[in-house]
């Protein structure tokens, strides 16, 4: 598969560098932000071969960076996997159902990671 460029956003640390060790050990330039926001500045400085992101997060959450990537990096939305325990929330459900976004349920295992890294990035080259 080779060498990714992958950017893991979420704000809950541990998740975040197990996430980040893991695809690390795996070969892949990894970067990592702690919300939304910084996420998004990321996504505007460097072109990513695939995005790991949290939906509940403080400043802004995985569906308003969602909305602003649609409107501001469109090539990048085939290239994010939500990684969420909100799949079948009333808050997020809907949202994730209209977007086909494919969705990584936590608790996860790092074989879907791995899994999920092989797929997108095959095809987001």
């Amino acid at each position: 598969m080779g060498r990714a460029r992958i950017l893991v956003i979420d704000d809950e640390r541990a998740v975040r560098e197990l996430i980040s060790d893991a695809l690390k050990i795996e070969g892949h330039d990894v970067h990592t932000a702690d919300n939304g926001k910084e996420g998004l500045d990321l996504i505007g400085q460097y072109r990513f071969d695939l995005v790991f992101c949290d939906l509940r997060m403080p400043e802004m959450d995985g569906q308003a960076l969602y909305e602003e990537v649609q409107r501001d990096h469109p090539q990048v939305l085939k290239r994010i996997v939500f990684v969420t325990a909100q799949a079948n929330s009333a808050d997020y459900g809907p949202f994730l159902r209209s977007t086909g976004i494919p969705v990584i349920e936590k608790p996860f295992t790092l074989s879907q990671l791995r899994q999920a890294v092989s797929k997108m990035v095959g095809l987001a080259r």
